[in-house]
């Protein structure tokens, strides 16, 4: 089939007739884009004016607050004071040389006794300091204690702590803690130990002689020395604690017994044995002569 020859007339009907069919088509042409709104000239004027504003009204309240009369100072309630007790109501057992103290706080309650044994400039002896509470105390760490009462009862300063640990006493379990006590008099390497009752404060610290540091059995046995004095009124718990039997492995050994009978042979055997001696000398005159003696031939 021969191919139609179609002309530019033809073309220009058939998209004359194309674009009656599909409607009216916009040109696409690039679009302006918007543009963004002026702004008024009067806005930072506004801004302007409210600070100012606001400044003024600061202004005019510090004012005001500078006229009015200063509030009277809130009275400060001073911390209660401690009272000296008598300290007739408890001893080191086995020694007389302890030194006793006590005091009060009748506002809370509260009694602490404290005994102390030793002297901390002394590096040749030990140092102990037992102090008793028998009301509980507001405390909870081992470490505020030692460094409250080391300040009070003796002037000195926690300068290091070392490792924790618990160890056994005829009271009960007790929390330690190793530290370096310094004062005026030098340093010492001591056990901080407290008492690990909720009904009653026990708490103190041993320092070993010649700047080692203590055994834990002889802080134990060192705590165990704590009683009551006799004919002494005290609460129950602590008549409780104090009553509880000593440990057997605190108690002091038994002396040896002497044998008296194996003293006395030697001397009996050696006495023989110069009676045996003599007797054979003067038998012999030759063993008589050895020994530079001359026989005596009167008899």
């Amino acid at each position: 089939m021969p191919l139609r020859d179609f002309d530019d007339a033809a073309l220009t009907r058939a998209g004359r007739a194309l674009a009656r069919d599909l409607g009216p088509a916009e040109p696409m042409l690039p679009r302006p884009l918007p543009r963004a709104a002026r702004r008024s000239g009067w806005q930072p004027l506004r801004k302007s004016i409210g600070a100012a504003a606001v400044i003024a009204l600061l202004s005019i309240l510090a004012s005001e607050r500078r006229d009015a009369p200063a509030p009277a100072p809130a009275a400060i309630a001073a911390p209660p004071v401690w009272e000296d007790a008598a300290a007739d109501r408890y001893r080191l057992d086995g020694t007389d040389e302890a030194r006793a103290g006590a005091r009060r706080r009748p506002s809370l309650g509260l009694r602490e006794d404290s005994l102390a044994l030793g002297d901390f400039g002394t590096i040749e002896t030990p140092f102990l300091r037992v102090t008793l509470a028998e009301a509980p105390d507001l405390e909870t760490g081992l470490f505020v204690s030692l460094v409250r009462r080391a300040a009070e009862h003796d002037g000195l300063a926690v300068i290091r702590t070392g490792d924790r640990g618990r160890i056994e006493s005829r009271f009960g379990p007790v929390e330690t803690l190793e530290a370096t006590l310094s004062g005026s008099e030098g340093q010492r390497a001591c056990t901080a130990f407290r008492l690990l009752d909720p009904a009653i404060r026990l708490d103190g610290w041993l320092c070993a002689p010649l700047g080692l540091p203590p055994e834990p059995v002889a802080v134990g046995c060192a705590l165990d020395r704590l009683t009551a004095r006799p004919n002494v009124l005290l609460p129950a718990a602590v008549v409780d604690l104090l009553t509880r039997p000593a440990r057997p492995v605190c108690a002091p050994p038994a002396p040896e017994p002497r044998d008296t009978t194996a003293a006395r042979r030697p001397r009996e055997r050696k006495n023989a044995a110069k009676v045996r001696q003599s007797a054979q000398a003067w038998r012999d005159p030759g063993t008589t002569a050895a020994l530079g003696r001359h026989p005596d031939t009167s008899r």
